[in-house]
């Protein structure tokens, strides 16, 4: 079943609020543009949603708000895109797709969501510890780590505002993540290493999509 049907569940007031609410879990189960857990975790704050309808009602507006938002750009990509192909523009713009699909959430309330985010994370961030990793790339890791520490410091402390110095600096530190965690997933032994990178690289991905929204005159070459 599909995201409406849940969200006709949800919203279903002849059904049992239990299913009410599983309805809503599946809801965001099929529609959690920054992971379903960090999503759900963002639809707790409209109230208690296992006992409270008008809390459940808010938290699917508030799914479906970003949902139409993110329909609406997509809709507007797939125009694009007929008009690039007539005049024998074949490929995307791989910063458009990226952003398109990647860690942010869409709509009035994204800029909110996505700094609540990026807190909660860099917060579990700086309770894991640098894990082992070659020893070939220790220094680069741990220079990255710092300049990212820098960014989202200044982010957090700027609520979310950033110069473009910022963003190119965090699309230099999301090209060398990409290529570090290629070499740290499988078949290489430090698991610990490419969690806590994967970690780092969705913090980058929201600082970047957050401040610096894609637009054709701020696209990123990497």
């Amino acid at each position: 079943m599909g995201f409406g049907t849940y969200a006709r569940r949800v919203r279903d007031r002849d059904l049992p609020f239990g299913r009410r609410f599983r309805a809503l879990r599946a809801a965001a189960g099929c529609y959690h543009p920054i992971g379903f857990n960090a999503t759900w975790s963002y639809l707790t704050t409209a109230g208690n949603l296992r006992r409270d309808e008008l809390a459940l009602i808010r938290a699917l507006d508030m799914l479906e708000l970003s949902r139409n938002a993110w329909l609406a750009e997509i809709d507007a990509f797939a125009d694009r895109r007929r008009l690039e192909k007539r005049k024998h523009r074949r490929s995307p713009l791989a910063p458009e797709v990226r952003y398109l699909h990647g860690w942010r959430w869409p709509g009035p309330e994204g800029h909110r969501v996505m700094f609540r985010e990026v807190g909660v994370l860099w917060a579990q961030h700086g309770l894991v510890p640098f894990p082992d990793v070659a020893i070939s790339e220790r220094d680069n890791l741990v220079e990255l780590n710092a300049t990212l520490a820098n960014c989202v410091s200044t982010y957090l402390r700027n609520k979310g505002m950033a110069d473009s110095a910022h963003r190119a600096t965090l699309l230099r530190c999301r090209r060398k993540i990409c290529w570090h965690l290629r070499h740290l997933g499988h078949p290489s032994p430090f698991h610990d290493a490419f969690d806590y990178h994967r970690r780092l690289l969705k913090v980058t991905e929201l600082l970047i999509n957050d401040a610096f929204p894609f637009t054709a005159e701020t696209q990123d070459k990497g």
